[in-house]
């Protein structure tokens, strides 16, 4: 099989990882789809005065400390990957995430979000990893 194939499905199961691993609040599996100096790029989609997100630590922190009282669902949708070198890639994923508040039984719909995640991805000791990423939203429904 062609390896650019190889990479590919590599990088797709990276990152279907990494929505499984936010939406069940596995902290250990989302630390090991981020590169150690990633750095995560929030400010277009959340908050213009939120510095990005710099380290593997800061990132799982960030996010844990925000998705903690959330209940998500994750959709990405592959739209361009490219290889810009033999060990890099970039890819645009067109998203939707779904987040809800309140307990199991009870969840009350708080946003859905559309947009694109523009990543960054560099394989690092034979694995992939997500390096850089830039979060941007083209619509928010707010309920």
């Amino acid at each position: 099989m062609d390896n650019k194939v190889v990479d590919e499905l590599a990088i797709r199961t990276l990152q279907q990882d990494y929505f499984h691993s936010v939406d069940s609040k596995d902290w250990d599996g989302f630390r090991g789809v981020i590169a150690e100096n990633a750095v995560f790029d929030f400010r277009a989609a959340v908050d213009a005065s939120i510095p990005p997100v710099v380290g593997r630590e800061a990132i799982v922190e960030f996010v844990r400390t925000s998705m903690e009282p959330i209940t998500s669902a994750h959709r990405g949708f592959l739209r361009t990957l490219e290889f810009t070198g033999q060990d890099r890639a970039r890819a645009i994923w067109a998203m939707e995430d779904i987040l809800w508040s309140g307990q199991a039984g009870a969840l009350k719909k708080v946003m859905n979000g559309y947009g694109h995640y523009n990543i960054g991805y560099r394989r690092i000791d034979e694995k992939w990893q997500i390096e850089n990423w830039i979060l941007t939203r083209i619509c928010v429904e707010k309920y």
